[in-house]
């Protein structure tokens, strides 16, 4: 084994002498998807072969999706607002992806602490500046006292309010950029949607483009380490049988989250960013039965927000029902589910039971249910700095890293996407300076 790995590295170390023009991507989620695309239709890449790695054997990342009978269901990444996210609903349209409202804008059964909420925010808000070094929650106790704070978290259904990495300005980004409490904000009115197909859809097409243009995929490829020297990378990956794969690379894009970063011995962040990074477990529940019940109590496309571990409540026009959960909640809910399946729906139904006020035996038994907990759901810079770049690089800008996680629109496609795109176009950047400094040689 030991003399074959040896090999391995000499032929690859003469193969860079003769032919360095690879770009490698590693991640397949829409921020590598997108910065394939944009490198494919570049007219500076045409010599050069681009190469995507993916350590599981799907595409999309946080976007997955699910066929539940004859309809999709998002178990990751699940709506958009054109208003909020104008590169999602541009590439959607680009691609004649089918999209229908998400109509989750509207609280039924209303919280008693949502009664003048939205003037409470606009009013803190103003206050902002003056807060330094303080979490959401210290900023709320210090204007509106303890049992105040609490019941206004509570009624806002995002439980991450309460974490100490969560300062007013990262607080009042989630209260924004959410439809289901945005009415609590000055983007009240904003429209979203969803695709009829689930998020993987935008994920598939991204794929069959970038492998028509040429991009190479290669699945069940798990990044562990890379060596830079000269004007190359040699990447070192574990394949589906544990055994290492080696490939080379003159340009590489880690399109991976901070936490998938900090994983790899390449001392991340500190020698990469000024930045912090934090992240927020979330949790999707669905629950499928043999009729729409909940219709009965005109409760169709309709959403509540409840005092309890289920914390949001999605009644989905004649097809199911889910709940959305973040922080310790979906811990709790990674608890439950570890339990028999029957454990998890009597405390799931008991749960909705008490949110509408109805008893458990009115209240029909679920055909099935999906589920998904995601430990590091959405991850973001600790720092609300608009400074962030985009990309991250090192070593001559050879090794580029990119993430949602770096721009504004951190947890949402949008982000992944100028991610992506970003990171594409450092690289274009550095091939131009190249390709003028040799015509430049050539004259000289």
């Amino acid at each position: 084994m030991l003399k074959n790995k040896y090999s391995i590295l000499f032929t690859l170390r003469y193969f860079t002498v003769i032919n360095n023009k690879v770009i490698s991507i590693v991640g397949a989620g829409i921020s590598g998807l997108s910065c394939a695309l944009k490198l494919a239709g570049s007219k500076l890449t045409k010599d050069y072969t681009l190469r995507i790695f993916e350590d599981g054997e799907r595409i999309g990342g946080r976007a997955h999706s699910i066929k539940v009978d004859d309809f999709s269901i998002d178990l990751g990444a699940g709506r958009f607002s054109p208003a909020l996210h104008p590169n999602v609903a541009q590439l959607l349209n680009e691609l004649k992806e089918e999209i229908e409202v998400f109509p989750f804008t509207k609280i039924v059964c209303p919280h008693p602490q949502h009664k003048g909420l939205k003037e409470i925010l606009a009013q803190l808000k103003l206050k902002i500046a003056s807060s330094h070094n303080e979490s959401f929650f210290q900023f709320l106790c210090q204007h509106m006292g303890h049992e105040k704070s609490h019941a206004i978290i509570n009624a806002l259904g995002y439980d991450s309010l309460y974490l100490p990495q969560i300062s007013p300005k990262i607080a009042y980004d989630i209260i924004e950029k959410h439809p289901e409490i945005q009415c609590f904000s000055e983007n009240e009115g904003y429209e979203w949607f969803n695709l009829v197909d689930g998020f993987a859809a935008l994920a598939k097409s991204l794929y069959q483009q970038a492998a028509k243009s040429g991009v190479d995929f290669y699945f069940e490829h798990q990044l562990i380490n890379f060596q830079t020297k000269s004007a190359n990378t040699l990447l070192e990956f574990a394949g589906s049988e544990q055994q290492e794969i080696w490939h080379n690379s003159a340009y590489t894009v880690l399109a991976l989250p901070p936490t998938a970063m900090s994983s790899l011995n390449i001392d991340f962040p500190n020698s990469w960013s000024d930045f912090s990074y934090g992240s927020i477990p979330l949790f999707k529940g669905f629950i499928f039965f043999d009729h729409p019940w909940w219709k009965d109590y005109e409760l169709e496309n309709k959403v509540t927000i409840v005092d309890n571990p289920l914390r949001k409540i999605y009644f989905k026009s004649d097809k199911y029902i889910f709940f959305y959960t973040d922080s310790a909640y979906a811990d709790f809910w990674l608890e439950e589910t570890n339990k028999s399946e029957d454990e998890y729906i009597n405390t799931v139904m008991g749960l909705i039971a008490k949110a509408l006020n109805i008893s458990i035996k009115e209240l029909p038994r679920p055909i099935s249910n999906k589920f998904k907990y995601w430990p590091s759901g959405v991850e973001f810079a600790l720092e609300t700095s608009p400074d962030h770049p985009p990309v991250l690089s090192k070593y001559n800008g050879k090794v580029i890293a990119t993430s949602d996680a770096y721009t504004p629109h951190c947890g949402w496609m949008e982000g992944g996407i100028i991610a992506g795109r970003s990171a594409a176009d450092h690289i274009l950047k550095q091939l131009e300076k190249s390709d003028v400094e040799k015509v430049a040689a050539e004259i000289n």
